[in-house]
């Protein structure tokens, strides 16, 4: 037993005096920075991206009790989100601050109207008339002679057989009066009629309405009624409730053709189809297609553009390179030593560009968030 006590004596004490020596080479609590990059001569304020602080002019320098000299950063936060020369720079995307027209637009949904409609009634005088369908029933442009109904005409056979057997025996007699002719043509009429199985119209037109007849195969008809209107009398009718519209005013026109969009341009000029006026009153406005862009007309979803602003030669900015922080619409400087969020105020924009009124200059570089 002494001599264990002995042999553990020597071992303690070399153990402690090995402690004490580690302890006087590195101060307790304080990082090892013997391994770290040299940052002098970059501009105050930087940081790596490891987090390391770099000493710079804008750093407080304090000293504790113990004599170990502390670098504190300022209370204020730095401007410069990323070192100039990062891994990432080269990858990113910048637009520029830059002059040019501000263009802001409305956008309407349009209809068309027919200020000047006809009725055209069709008489089947002879024999019992059913509607069998109706034809051709969109509001397209209609060539004289198309199809819009079928129908089928029943002629009492009886009644014809005695018309043409009265219209033989006045030619045996010779009698070519009044009489004759008013009988031969209604004899035609009746030939006709048995003949009918469409109702066509009898002109270039735009088919705005027509009856219908319950069941189409037991429904008897004496007279079938149409309206239609004028092709070249045909207006856009768009909602005005904001007054975007004015008289004399240009606009861009959409539609749908055959599942395509379409463009057009058109003018505006009335807000009543019964007159022309210059002061568009009302919560609707008139539009007549330019010439090269009636076809649009045809088409289904018709859309309507206005510029409602335009401006010449002011500052844009892509909608794209800003972004909020606490309140604040900011984006991110590019220059010589990286990037700096900035501030800036604008007085209007659309769906893709600010129309900037301060705190950027013209060729400024933007990163685009």
């Amino acid at each position: 037993m002494l001599r264990t006590k002995q042999w553990k004596c020597p071992c303690i004490v070399l153990a402690l005096c090995l402690l004490m020596g580690t302890c006087a080479a590195t101060p307790a609590g304080m990082p090892d920075y013997s391994d770290k990059p040299d940052f002098s001569g970059m501009p105050g304020g930087l940081e790596n991206k490891s987090g390391v602080a770099v000493p710079g002019e804008d750093k407080e320098v304090t000293e504790t009790s113990s004599g170990l000299t502390i670098q504190k950063e300022p209370a204020k936060e730095t401007l410069y989100l990323e070192a100039l020369g990062s891994a990432t720079a080269g990858t990113q995307k910048y637009t520029t601050v830059r002059r040019g027209d501000f263009i802001l637009e409305a956008t309407a949904a349009a209809t068309v109207v027919y200020p000047k409609e006809e009725r055209i009634t069709y008489n089947f005088p002879y024999g019992n008339t059913y509607f069998i369908e109706a034809v051709n029933t969109e509001k397209k442009n209609k060539k004289a002679g198309d199809a819009i109904a079928r129908i089928y005409v029943a002629i009492d056979e009886i009644q014809l057989a005695v018309l043409e057997r009265q219209i033989q025996r006045m030619e045996e007699r010779g009698e070519t009066g009044a009489e004759y002719e008013e009988a031969k043509e209604q004899l035609e009429e009746m030939q006709k009629a048995i003949e009918a199985t469409e109702i066509v119209v009898e002109k270039d037109c735009i088919l705005v309405e027509q009856e219908t007849f319950g069941n189409a195969y037991i429904t008897t008809i004496s007279s079938y009624t149409i309206v239609v209107a004028d092709p070249k009398e045909r207006l856009l009718e768009v909602s005005n409730e904001n007054k975007s519209f004015h008289y004399g005013q240009k606009v861009k026109v959409s539609a749908k053709i055959d599942g395509v969009t379409q463009t057009g341009t058109g003018t505006v000029i009335t807000a009543s189809p019964g007159m022309v006026s210059e002061e568009l009153t009302g919560t609707t406005a008139l539009i007549r297609l330019d010439e090269e862009s009636e076809y649009l007309y045809d088409g289904s979803g018709i859309s309507v553009r206005v510029e409602t602003v335009h401006m010449n030669d002011v500052l844009l900015m892509d909608v794209a390179a800003s972004y909020m922080k606490n309140g604040v619409q900011l984006v991110k400087v590019k220059d010589e030593y990286g990037l700096h969020a900035v501030g800036f105020s604008f007085g209007r924009q659309n769906s893709s560009t600010y129309w900037v009124i301060d705190g950027l200059k013209e060729g400024a570089q933007i990163l685009v968030q």
